[in-house]
């Protein structure tokens, strides 16, 4: 793709746009975070003709994975998007360390579809659905009872949601005589989360009594 102008009949004529490819640059990396069940960074790749791409991060991930990757990125051509996912891939990692870079791809995609005016899945081979079922995360009951999750279940389909996923989160164990192996107090709990800091189950080993619960939990909401 050449810089002369679209008006003097170059390919750069047949984008539905204000905006010329090939001149497009990428001046800035922001990021906003909207709450939801957890919290949901969304990242905002603008360019120097006003033209944006949005993102996800992902789920409870940090908004540094994908700040952390903005001096490689301001300068760029955002339309070159296979080039820059390779620039920023080391610097992801699996779970929510990737999230910055899976953001940022996604947000490239976004914005080269508004340059060329077509939607995103354009770019990626065409249409394949055009309806998707979606799921509903739903959070631990608190008492972690089967009862309490057997209400959870309840209020999604009240939504309309037919499809549920559910975390056994180690709260549910906790309350339960028996279900966690060694029932560490909770001084000693809040000691290995300070000094691992890899999340509220970390450490956590379920008993036979835990596995049973959790099995009495998924014949409840059945």
């Amino acid at each position: 793709m050449t810089d002369r102008n679209p008006a003097s009949g170059t390919i750069e004529d047949n984008v539905r746009t204000g905006s010329q490819p090939s001149a497009l640059r990428i001046t800035d990396i922001r990021v906003a975070t909207v709450m939801g069940h957890g919290y949901y960074p969304i990242v905002k790749i603008m360019t120097n003709q006003g033209v944006y791409g949005l993102g996800e991060v992902r789920d409870s991930a940090h908004p540094f994975y994908a700040l952390q990757l903005k001096h490689l990125l301001v300068g760029q051509n955002p339309c070159n998007v296979e080039y820059l996912f390779k620039t920023i891939k080391a610097f992801g990692g699996d779970g929510r360390r990737g999230g910055g870079v899976c953001g940022i791809e996604i947000a490239l995609m976004d914005l080269v579809g508004k340059v060329y005016g077509v939607p995103c899945y354009q770019l990626l081979g065409g249409k394949f659905r055009d309806r998707i079922r979606l799921y509903g995360d739903t959070p631990t009951p608190r008492d972690g009872t089967p009862e309490a999750f057997v209400e959870a279940v309840l209020s999604r389909k009240r939504l309309g949601l037919t499809f549920i996923k559910f975390d056994l989160s180690a709260r549910m164990f906790e309350a339960a005589p028996g279900a966690l192996v060694g029932q560490a107090t909770r001084f000693e709990y809040e000691q290995f989360r300070q000094r691992y800091a890899t999340g509220r189950g970390a450490g956590a080993r379920i008993s036979g009594r835990g596995v049973e619960l959790a099995a009495e939990v998924a014949r409840s909401v059945r």
